[in-house]
């Protein structure tokens, strides 16, 4: 058998699979089997490479005579470039193949896909044409050269779209930045939140792998989130869906970073927590925020110049005994790589025990820095944090502190600042402070501290600043949403129980199921006894005395009384969101806004046309088309909607024409249930025609950039990735049930 022969038979059929995909890259479904073929793509594509630099060495660098000396002829070399050329047809492929799943952009992969593509052609060319080519040096230096410039463009778009922009030169680039910025011109987004982002968040969330649909390089795509919905929630930290993915357990295919990339250290996720927690601000800088702000307690490490840095007469904690005190609603982190001090976060006011101070105590020679802002501390909890010696910075804001016990503190000779900010500690509490050498600031807005009582202070101590700021008796803080915590979501033989909680005590959920927001007066009150039976929308919201209300939560319940025994797509859904065909639209199981799920099903190029089809009548006056919009993502509502119905399948008639008003909002993003009604009917069979929004006009489509003017320059590609031209100008329509009443 004529090994060689065999081999060169199958990179030609190779190269001209890759033509084939290539050609009809558009059409190009991937079963699941091959993309697991696929997802081989990053670890194959190391042997091409290898391969390359050994042939490149062995015709460049080992000479002819020492070959033949040796007794090596070029049928080694042969055997290297064909190798070579093999391996490429096959990661090409390989690549091809994983390129076709969601989270990819198409105009940063376009390069990549077709310069590894070349490379895959001209090396199997090479090889066909070695010989000649091996006699002529020009000839070969040429070839050697276009392989090498194409290997290396591939892998550096590889590198791109897999660990972001500039990955090569970004920790250079990085380092220089830090260089130069000093902490008074510090910004918290620029200079603390996007270098975490980009260390750990990019190589999954950049423009050329967005997964998830999920992009951070820029603040407007970050806020905009991806499939999953936004990513940041301002009202309540704990909430945000970035940091809900940070905190889960390594092991969870939802944790971020994924398993076995760099993970956040401790540091990093306080940045994230704080930043969100103060809203998110990305034009705030870091000398505006308040001395006992956690982000500025870090800042002052990170920016601050070895001169002025603390320095510190003890020892470390160790990692281990540090890492066994971070929990859930706990933070506990070194200030700064390679320092012995510590700081200690609390978030999670719900979840707050004292003991959870407690088991600070054994860190207490450490801790410089602790924030219980928000948290329901009282008196009683200051001879704890009366033990940790070594602070300098102490945050009680809207806590439960009342000035009675503040004498406890009298033994943290290193204090610097305190914030008893919304408390209600009076001028002779503060008094029991004044004989701390170290104190230089104390934070009193809206405490029970008069203007009189904190100038009189101010006079007798000028050395001390006490910030009283501007009086704030009307304020009130919004209360958290009430939580969801009902089952379902589809009624068909009984009832649904609706469930909603809250964690904070004396609060009262009220809610309307008319579609209204309820109000403090109006609206039912929650008690716990409230039962779904027909198809309604439910909005809830928490009230509670002395606090803002929260926001509205929302849910969408649905009724089916009748289930089809068959329904048969008579046009075919789109290859990228079939779901399980006709049995999607009656399995019950509601899509979420997550339109990757795989329980939605979707039309574009065609319309939806599927026939509902029962072993008996059934009398019926309404179907739910229960859909989704996310005109960001371009799914709309649809042209219009056609339900057919009666006894003979060839003989339907139309009982109800639905055209859903359109919507253009950027940031709609929302489950939609089309109900039609229409005159009890009975019929056997039912066919639901739906027609999605076709072509979609250029005002609804990414803006192309103008053509430049005569005097002016063509536009750069960087500015051209900026907006990509769209695929496809077709709007999506997606549905995920189909239901009877």
């Amino acid at each position: 058998m004529n090994w060689k022969n065999m081999l060169s038979g199958l990179t030609l059929a190779a190269n001209c699979l890759l033509c084939f995909f290539l050609l009809f890259y558009d059409r190009l479904v991937v079963p699941s089997f091959l993309q697991v073929m696929g997802r081989a793509h990053p670890l194959f594509l190391h042997f091409p490479i290898v391969l390359f630099a050994l042939f490149i060495i062995w015709i460049w660098v080992i000479p002819k005579q020492r070959l033949h000396a040796v007794g090596l002829s070029d049928e080694v070399g042969e055997w290297l470039l064909l190798s070579v050329a093999f391996t490429s047809a096959i990661t090409a492929l390989m690549g091809v193949l994983l390129s076709r799943e969601p989270g990819y952009n198409e105009e940063s992969l376009w390069l990549h896909k077709w310069s590894g593509a070349c490379l895959s052609f001209i090396v199997f060319v090479w090889y066909l044409f070695h010989r000649r080519l091996n006699r002529s040096r020009p000839s070969l230096a040429a070839v050697s050269l276009t392989s090498l410039l194409l290997l290396v463009i591939a892998g550096h778009q590889g590198a791109t779209i897999t660990h972001g922009d500039n990955f090569l030169l970004a920790p250079v680039y990085k380092d220089r930045a830090k260089e130069k910025v000093p902490f008074d011109e510090a910004i918290v987004f620029r200079d603390m939140v996007q270098p975490v982002l980009d260390a750990k968040c990019l190589g999954c969330h950049n423009s050329g792998k967005a997964k998830g649909g999920l992009v951070m390089t820029t603040p407007e795509l970050l806020l905009k989130g991806g499939r999953n919905g936004p990513v940041l929630d301002t009202s309540d930290a704990n909430m945000s869906l970035l940091l809900q993915r940070i905190h889960l357990p390594e092991e969870d295919r939802k944790h971020m970073p994924p398993r076995g990339r760099p993970q956040l250290n401790d540091q990093e996720m306080a940045v994230l927590y704080n930043w969100i927690r103060r809203g998110a601000s990305f034009t705030v800088k870091v000398d505006s925020l308040e001395p006992t702000d956690t982000l500025r307690t870090i800042a002052s490490n990170i920016f601050r110049t070895s001169g002025d840095q603390e320095t510190y007469d003890f020892a470390a904690a160790g990692e281990e005994k540090v890492r066994q005190l971070n929990t859930d609603y706990r933070a506990v982190y070194p200030l700064a790589t390679g320092s012995p001090a510590v700081a200690a976060d609390f978030f999670g006011a719900s979840f707050y025990k004292p003991g959870q101070l407690k088991d600070l105590l054994a860190i207490k020679t450490q801790l410089v820095s602790l924030n219980l802002t928000r948290m329901p501390v009282t008196d009683d909890e200051l001879s704890v944090i009366g033990q940790f010696a070594n602070l300098r910075e102490l945050d009680l804001s809207f806590t439960r502190i009342t000035g009675r016990t503040l004498s406890a503190l009298e033994k943290l000779h290193h204090l610097k600042r305190i914030s008893l900010t919304n408390t209600t500690v009076r001028r002779e509490d503060i008094a029991k402070l004044l004989v701390l050498k170290e104190l230089r600031q104390i934070y009193v807005w809206n405490a029970g501290l008069s203007f009189a009582d904190a100038n009189e202070l101010k006079r007798k101590y000028p050395m001390l600043d006490i910030q009283t700021g501007a009086r704030t008796d009307t304020m009130s803080l919004k209360i958290n949403p009430p939580l969801n915590q009902t089952s379902a979501q589809v009624i068909s033989d009984t009832p649904i129980q609706l469930r909603l909680k809250h964690f904070v005590p004396g609060t009262t959920i009220r809610y309307t199921l008319d579609g209204t927001d309820p109000d403090s007066l109006h609206s039912m009150v929650y008690d716990g006894r409230t039962f779904i039976d027909s198809q309604v929308l439910m909005k809830a919201r928490a009230f509670r005395k002395g606090w803002r209300p929260s926001e509205v939560v929302q849910a969408q319940f649905y009724r089916a009384t009748f289930k089809p025994d068959t329904i048969i797509l008579m046009t075919p859904a789109d290859s990228s969101y079939m779901g399980k065909g006709g049995t999607t639209l009656k399995d019950l199981q509601k899509g979420s806004q997550n339109f990757g799920d795989g329980k939605w099903i979707a039309f574009r190029r065609n319309r939806m046309e599927c026939m509902l089809q029962f072993s008996k009548p059934v009398r019926t006056r309404s179907i739910t088309v229960s859909s989704l919009v996310n005109v960001g993502a371009m799914i709309f509502p649809p042209k219009n909607i056609r339900i057919m119905g009666g006894n003979d399948p060839s003989n339907l008639r139309l009982l109800y024409q639905l055209a859903p008003p359109a919507d253009t909002l950027l940031t709609s993003n929302y489950l939609i249930p089309y109900e039609c009604k229409f005159p009890p009917v009975s019929a056997k069979y039912i066919r639901v025609i739906v027609e999605p929004v076709g072509k979609l006009p250029v005002s609804m489509l990414p803006s192309q950039p103008a053509p430049p003017k005569k005097d002016e320059k063509a536009p750069s590609l960087a500015q051209k990735k900026e907006k990509p031209k769209p695929a496809n100008d077709k709007g999506w329509f997606f549905v995920d049930e189909l239901f009877v009443n």
